[in-house]
């Protein structure tokens, strides 16, 4: 199967797919994180509801919109691993802090816990885990050939 780009994409309408599909699959990577996992299904899953959501609402893939899908997959990785990290916190410390404390102090009380490192160290999987997953999906999808 051959992919071939489409010049005459609905940009717009395919932004606001992948920013759907990327907070669908948010919700599973903080679910996951909620119980203390990390699995390459979440950095596939948010690729797909990506990709997916761009392609569907967007009525197809220009080159910029895979620039766009990149971006947005950048910034939600790096939110649903802090969103993660501000839910353990929260209940790490009982409710004694709202979660939008814990989620706008999230490096000082990282920091106070020693788990600082832990965090980068989830955030580097995530990343890795994402550009696997979008490599498996390009792929199948022939963006890329063998």
């Amino acid at each position: 199967m051959d992919f071939e780009f489409d010049k005459d994409d609905k940009m717009l309408r395919g932004v606001i797919g992948a920013i759907l599909g990327a907070v669908l699959a948010m919700g599973l990577w903080c679910l996951l994180g909620y119980f203390g996992k990390m699995a390459f299904i979440c950095g596939f899953a948010l690729c797909l509801g990506v990709i997916g959501g761009y392609y569907l609402f967007g009525n197809g893939m220009s080159i910029g919109g895979l620039v766009i899908c990149g971006v947005i997959l950048l910034a939600a990785v790096f939110f649903s691993v802090r969103i993660s990290y501000g839910l353990w916190l929260y209940n790490k410390l009982d409710g004694t802090m709202s979660f939008g404390d814990c989620y706008s102090k999230i490096m000082e009380l990282l920091e106070t816990l020693g788990e600082k490192g832990s965090f980068y160290k989830d955030l580097a999987l995530g990343y890795l885990f994402t550009v696997g997953g979008g490599f498996i999906l390009l792929f199948k999808l022939g963006i890329i050939d063998n």
